[in-house]
């Protein structure tokens, strides 16, 4: 049984959503709030899936990304300049008039590790993406050394240690040491997390 937390300030919203995710034979809402904010007091009332009405949040209290904890569906407005970095951070993503069948495909995708969103929302994500206004400089980024960065677009392409140290030349040991690097250099909380900081940076491995 997949466990939903809901968030919206909309009691319609909240409803719908409930009745229609208690409808599917695999999931049950353990907890409904008006605000994220809530929800993280309450620990989420131990819900797997948290699903966050993105339009109505703003956007200093919006910050979803953990290195552990429950994965987040957010329901968004179609121009909202976040999606794709939500997306990056692991986010599914869907619209905020998503039915709650399509939010329950939604959290299925995301308990098996799949990011989930729609074919309009992906191309804006990546439209949003392409124009670069809204990069910025990743700290510590100019420090990576030419080995480092080679290391970081392995990673990029989901190579372990031991491959990574294959298409370098180097070995497995030299390899973990240069992402230990990097993971430090670029103040990130994971291999991931130093991944997705460098791609958002406008990071390319060409």
């Amino acid at each position: 049984m997949i466990r939903f937390a809901l968030a919206s300030p909309s009691s319609l919203i909240r409803a719908g959503l409930a009745a229609g995710l208690g409808a599917q034979a695999d999931c049950a809402v353990v907890l409904s709030a008006a605000t994220l904010a809530e929800l993280v007091e309450a620990d989420y009332g131990g819900a797997e899936i948290v699903v966050v009405d993105a339009g109505a949040e703003a956007e200093n209290e919006l910050d979803p990304v953990a290195p552990a904890g429950p994965r987040f569906v957010l329901l968004a407005v179609a121009d909202d300049e976040r999606v794709g970095e939500w997306l990056i951070d692991g986010c599914s993503v869907l619209p905020r008039g998503a039915a709650p069948d399509q939010v329950a495909g939604a959290a299925r995708a995301a308990l098996a590790g799949l990011v989930a969103t729609t074919p309009s929302y992906a191309a804006e994500a990546l439209r949003f993406e392409r124009v670069g206004e809204r990069r910025s400089p990743v700290p510590g980024f100019e420090s990576l050394t030419p080995r480092e960065r080679q290391v970081l677009a392995a990673m990029s392409h989901g190579l372990g240690n031991r491959e990574i140290g294959g298409a370098l030349g180097i070995s497995a040991h030299t390899a973990k040491f240069h992402v230990a690097q990097i993971i430090a250099k670029l103040q990130a909380q994971s291999r991931a997390h130093a991944v997705a900081k460098a791609l958002r940076a406008g990071f390319a491995d060409a």
